[in-house]
């Protein structure tokens, strides 16, 4: 009872950014409440239990879930020697206020948001960019799942200002279809069907899409009307004392064709953003359902649920950001709590998760109920959540050897076996060949420069009259017109090479274009900013990944957790063979092998970086002294556990003669030897030492190689 009390008063504070963690009070009831619903389940179903895994694996199953990676050697080794009873929960709580955690989630939130570094509709801008900046601060900060979504939904403004609106930016020029991906990411509802007519094969109409639709379709990618309207004035008020004849004539002239890029060239950084209109939206022209006429006007209303009324202050898209978010839409939290029990355990109790419909089967009703109100409980805090589940009897055991029917409910008396997705396989490799590679960030000043640059241009642009404006814009345009000819010069050219075949020329020939491009937009750049303006910053998009520690120099400079690599990575990546989404749908990553993936670990350019001497596997491989220990070293770093008596024997029996000695005697010299046959003497020695040294590290990098590409690594067991 004083458990509630307690949450009831300090219900305000949950749901907070950077909450502190609930207690473990809380978090040990919950578990057990889950545990007690799967244990009628299990009774009820006669569901036999598979067995309790070892500790080395349900640590390697955190760590993966929680972490993004396997544990390091050190991190192995130090929970396989703590013997407290409680390790397992605190090695949890540790996980889920690490910098890892972070890492992780932002794959997670990149994959259901569709996170692009370089995306349609403001990439000129790298709205991308900030969009991905903005989600890892939230990720960072711990800001509940209910706020973030509110964020995205009701987001307004530049980019610099709000990297939210890069969820708007995203689907640019397609509020239709932003709509639809609103509703399948947060509401478990695919609706694009009904776009065009009543969905064949669910209850929702045309009608009930476009009712939705009329919430955001208000919401515009363009800005800068205001910019372009202050200088049109001015343009009208210079020429007001001239008749309409010579206002046609100078409006079709091309002083004034050439006038108008030069305003648009000047005031592009500022014309992307999310901007909330009055803009109503109609039903189309060939609407053939009875309940309206085409092109009549929609009155935004929700799919489903009761209407809640909201204050009439609020926008169509704030009541439509509270309407979606609250408790009382129960299939806003039912779903996202589903999708976390799938990242958790590999199967949702809804299959898919992002399909429901009236007859939807859930696998076990009364779990999904309570985990409706866990998470409302712990205020869709996703860290605590999880913090749960963790604690569930059901994780700790031996995971399921057969992979369930997609027809028929799983039981979840254990979690699924699943292949580690590719973000995983890299992370797990990157801190295989990385020292303290969670720690290891992309250089995020940059995208924080650029932040305050964007900013001080809008403020000055903003500052300045009409008059101003188109003076600024008449000298720019006078001053590009050398580059203007120039490029159209190169553009011949390019035509002309192409027509050719000449690829060569053709590639010379686009960056001379490109170059001349920028050329003439820092020519308007630094008139708005003055001369020493970096005017690169706003056009071209930069991402450097470096660091300024000693402790990574030497280092790939590829060598960085997923989360601080493009987004996603480009074609032929690693990251790309496994599997990494593409980000053009929702949740669109997959775990499907592949020749190319058995290539890949077979010989790919990962082991440069995984047995360079620095590396953190081959530091520790070198600090074991024994041949057994070096080989027990390896089965830790790598698969996360001890190996067996007839593992560590066969692997020993692979092993030459040399490499089992691990070192050779000194030679012995007689006291009437002479200094030059002493000395050749200890060449030899060295000489020999040296090779022995090679070949025994090569005997125990084909060992590591061999566990590399064994299912046990690239599988969650």
């Amino acid at each position: 009872m004083k458990l509630f009390i307690f949450i009831f008063l300090t219900g305000m504070f949950f749901g907070t950014a950077n909450s502190s963690p609930l207690p473990a009070e809380f978090i040990n009831k919950e578990a057990k409440d889950i545990n007690s619903i799967l244990e009628t389940l299990f009774k009820a179903k006669n569901v036999s239990i598979p067995e309790k895994v070892s500790g080395e694996q349900v640590a390697r199953r955190i760590y993966l879930k929680l972490a993004g990676r396997t544990p390091s050697y050190k991190e192995i080794t130090s929970y396989l020697a703590d013997d407290s009873i409680n390790k397992k929960d605190r090695l949890v709580d540790s996980l889920s206020q690490s910098t890892a955690y972070d890492s992780q989630m932002f794959n997670w939130w990149a994959d259901l948001l569709r996170l692009k570094t370089k995306m349609p509709g403001g990439n000129q801008i790298g709205a991308g960019q900030f969009y991905v900046h903005w989600v890892k601060e939230q990720v960072g900060k711990n800001v509940p799942f209910d706020q973030m979504v509110f964020n995205l939904i009701t987001a307004e403004g530049y980019p610099w200002e709000n990297g939210a609106v890069g969820y708007y930016l995203r689907d640019a020029g397609m509020p239709l279809d932003n709509m639809s991906n609103t509703t399948q990411a947060f509401l478990g509802t695919q609706m694009v069907c009904a776009q065009c007519h009543n969905h064949p094969f669910d209850r929702w109409t045309q009608m009930d899409y476009y009712k939705m639709a009329a919430y955001t379709y208000g919401i515009t990618s363009s800005k800068g009307g205001e910019l372009q309207s202050r200088i049109k004035q001015s343009i009208k008020e210079q020429a007001r004392h001239l008749t309409l004849k010579k206002k046609k004539e100078l409006q079709h002239s091309k002083e004034a064709q050439a006038l108008r890029r030069s305003i648009m060239e000047m005031i592009q950084p500022l014309r992307y953003g999310a901007t909330h209109s009055k803009r109503k939206l109609a039903l189309p022209h060939d609407y053939q359902y009875d309940d309206a006429k085409p092109k009549s006007k929609v009155i935004p209303s929700p799919i489903f649920g009761k209407i809640i009324n909201f204050p009439q202050e609020d926008s169509p898209v704030q009541s439509y950001g509270k309407w979606l978010t609250t408790p009382e839409n129960p299939r806003f939290t039912k779903v996202i709590a589903n999708r976390i029990w799938k990242k958790v355990f590999g199967r949702g109790l809804v299959e898919p998760l992002d399909d429901w419909r009236d007859d939807t089967i859930v696998s076990v009703p009364e779990l999904l109920d309570h985990l409706e109100g866990l998470m409302v409980r712990v205020g869709y805090d996703l860290k605590e959540f999880q913090r749960v589940l963790f604690r569930v009897d059901a994780f700790e055991n031996s995971a399921s050897h057969y992979l369930p029917d997609s027809e028929s409910p799983y039981y979840f008396e254990a979690p699924l076996l699943e292949r580690m997705s590719a973000e995983q396989i890299w992370d797990s490799l990157v801190s295989l060949s990385v020292p303290d590679a969670d720690e290891r960030k992309a250089n995020s000043l940059l995208v924080e420069q650029r932040l305050n640059k964007f900013e001080a241009y809008q403020k000055r642009l903003n500052s300045m009259d009409g008059a101003t404006l188109l003076l600024l814009a008449r000298k720019g345009g006078n001053e590009s017109k050398a580059i203007n000819n120039e490029m159209e010069n190169i553009q011949k050219l390019l035509q002309e090479a192409q027509k050719a075949d000449d690829r060569k020329s053709v590639a010379h020939l686009r960056k001379k274009y490109f170059s001349a491009q920028n050329q003439k937009k820092s020519i308007f750049a630094q008139l708005i900013m003055g001369p020493d303006f970096d005017a690169t910053s706003l056009y071209k998009y930069r991402s450097k990944l470096t660091d300024e520690s000693e402790r990574w120099k030497g280092f790939g400079s590829h060598l960085y957790r997923a989360s601080e690599l493009a987004s996603p990575a480009p074609p032929g990546h690693f990251l790309q063979e496994f599997g990494q989404s593409d980000r053009e749908i929702i949740d669109n990553a997959n775990r499907d092998a592949s020749v190319p993936q058995a290539l890949s670990l077979l010989n790919g350019k990962f082991y440069m970086a995984l047995f360079n001497k620095h590396s953190p596997l081959m530091v520790n491989l070198q600090a074991a002294e024994k041949p057994n220990e070096k080989v027990i070293c390896l089965f830790l770093s790598i698969l996360n556990r001890l190996p067996t008596e007839k593992e560590l024997e066969m692997c020993l029996a692979t092993l030459s003669a040399k490499s089992m000695e691990g070192t050779h005697s000194k030679p012995i010299f007689a006291k009437d030897i002479s200094p030059k046959q002493k000395k050749s003497t200890q060449d030899a020695f060295r000489k020999k030492k040296k090779y022995t040294q090679f070949k025994a590290k090569k005997e125990y990098i084909a060992i590591a190689w061999s566990l590399m590409n064994t299912r046990q690594f690239s599988f969650i067991h």
